[in-house]
C-alpha cells in the first residue's frame, strides 16, 4: 500500500478505468447509428476526465473538485434513470462504480497531492482512507432506512400483472408505484374497483441499501476535512529535526 500512496497518477489511472467502465454501461446503444453517437459521447467524456485527472495529478484542487461535482450530478442522473426504477442490477453496478471514483478523488494520495501544505514534498506513508468512527456505520443504516420510508411519498406509473393468471403471459395493468429509486409498493388490480397492497422485498432492500451507503459516503466526506493533518503540521513534518 505504501508504493500506491507515493503514486497518486496510480490512483487517477484506476479513476480513469472507472469512469470508462460507467460511461460504457451507461450508453450500450441497440442501434447502430444510436451507438455510434454514444461510442462518440463516451470518447469525448473519457477525454475530458483524462486531461482533469492529469490535472489532479499535477496538483489542481480545482480539477479534483470538478470531477467530484460531476461525478455527483452523473449519481443523481443514475438514481432518477428508468433502470434503476426497475432495480436493474446494471444501474446499481454503474452506481458502485459512480461511488468508488468519488472514493479514490478523496484518498489520502489524492488530498496529499493537491493540497498546498503537502506541495514539494513525499507522501507519508499514512493509510489510503483514514478509518471513519463506529457510529458512522449505524448512523448510515438508520438514514437509509429513513430515506426509503420518506420516498414512499414518490409516485409513478408503473406496469403490473392484473391479479392471478394460468397463462405464461398474464395481462398488466398500469398502476401508482411508491418507492425511490427503486419502486417497491404498488397496488395489483385482482377485481373490479378492488386492489391489494403489494411490497416487492428485494427492491424494498436495494432501496434501503442505496440509502443506507450513500448516507455512509455523505456522512464520510464531510467527517473526512476535520480529520486530515493540518497545513502547517505537514510543514513541521516535513521540517528536519
Amino acid at each position: 500500500m505504501g508504493r500506491i500512496q507515493h503514486k497518486p497518477g496510480l490512483v487517477m489511472a484506476a479513476y480513469l478505468v472507472l469512469y470508462a467502465a460507467a460511461a460504457t454501461q451507461q450508453n450500450p446503444g441497440s442501434v447502430a447509428g444510436l451507438q455510434s453517437a454514444a461510442l462518440a459521447a463516451d470518447a469525448v467524456g473519457v477525454a475530458i476526465a483524462a486531461f482533469l485527472a492529469w490535472r489532479v495529478t499535477r496538483g489542481s484542487a480545482a480539477a479534483r473538485a470538478l470531477i467530484i461535482v460531476w461525478t455527483i450530478g452523473l449519481i443523481q442522473k443514475v438514481l432518477r434513470g428508468a433502470g434503476m426504477k426497475s432495480g436493474g442490477l446494471l444501474a446499481i453496478g454503474v452506481l458502485a462504480l459512480y461511488l468508488a471514483q468519488i472514493a479514490l478523488l478523496v484518498s489520502t494520495p489524492i488530498y496529499q497531492r493537491v493540497s498546498g501544505g503537502w506541495a514539494g514534498r513525499r507522501p507519508g506513508p499514512a493509510r489510503l482512507w483514514p478509518t471513519p468512527p463506529r457510529w458512522m456505520a449505524g448512523a448510515a443504516l438508520a438514514g437509509g432506512l429513513f430515506i426509503t420510508l420518506l420516498f414512499l411519498a414518490s409516485m409513478d406509473w408503473q406496469s403490473v400483472p392484473c391479479g392471478p393468471s394460468l397463462s405464461a403471459s398474464p395481462p398488466r395493468c398500469v398502476t401508482l408505484a411508491e418507492g425511490f429509486p427503486v419502486h417497491f409498493l404498488s397496488a395489483i388490480p385482482e377485481e373490479a374497483n378492488v386492489a391489494q397492497p403489494a411490497i416487492n422485498a428485494r427492491a424494498a432492500a436495494e432501496d434501503v441499501t442505496i440509502w443506507a451507503v450513500l448516507s455512509f459516503g455523505a456522512a464520510y466526506v464531510l467527517w473526512l476535512p476535520s480529520h486530515r493533518p493540518s497545513r502547517t503540521t505537514a510543514l513541521r513534518t516535513a521540517a528536519p529535526a
